[in-house]
């Protein structure tokens, strides 16, 4: 095997899906595929979530001699703290009718959250650019979020292309001239986007 190809193997393995005992989880980070009896399943372990989806299904009625895995996401990190949305809310409102953006940062050493606004570069009604902050030793950016001004909560064309290859939580925060906020929130895995939620007790949840 010649150096590439080993460089590739070694970063992204690839393992066969035993069949007469449990798959063991990825304990370390990183990204690793599983060929299944249903086909080939992407693992993607961090520190604050272990996410396995499907990659290619097998064709109908063809299996591979592989055991089975279900797709499945895991949140690990703890709950988001509710005063550092409302600190979110309270800052966006500030800025109107501009946007702005901030990160909402997990350490999983301490298991504790910080809030760090994004420092604007540019800025008007319907973009913002800003710098992105600086993460200590086991801090992790888990909700990317930013406002919409005025306007509604989505997931613009310029989002899908910051969140290209991100892996992390994002969120956009909308209609802040109202009392009750839009929002708008999925998860970001390398090139898979997912519908998520948080509710009230700040649990970040995943819909397939």
């Amino acid at each position: 095997m010649n150096n590439m190809d080993k460089a590739i193997l070694e970063a992204f393995p690839l393992v066969a899906t035993p069949i007469a005992e449990p798959l063991q989880a990825r304990i370390d980070t990183g990204i690793r595929f599983l060929a299944s009896r249903h086909g080939l399943m992407r693992e993607i372990n961090l520190p604050w979530i272990r996410l396995v989806h499907p990659v290619a299904r097998c064709a109908n009625g063809f299996h591979l001699p592989y055991g089975e895995v279900s797709q499945s996401v895991t949140v690990l990190c703890s709950s988001v703290p509710a005063e550092l949305i409302r600190q979110f809310v309270a800052d966006a409102r500030a800025a109107l009718p501009n946007e702005v953006a901030a990160a909402l940062i997990w350490n999983s050493e301490s298991d504790s959250w910080r809030y760090e606004m994004r420092k604007s570069l540019r800025a008007n009604a319907s973009f913002v650019a800003f710098q992105e902050v600086r993460l200590a030793d086991d801090e992790h950016l888990v909700l990317d979020v930013h406002s919409h001004g005025l306007h509604a909560a989505y997931f613009s064309s310029v989002d899908d292309q910051d969140d290209s290859g991100a892996m992390k939580f994002s969120a956009v925060l909308g209609n802040l001239d109202r009392d009750t906020p839009s929002s708008a929130i999925r998860l970001c895995m390398a090139g898979l986007y997912l519908q998520a939620s948080i509710n009230a007790s700040g649990d970040l949840e995943v819909q397939w």
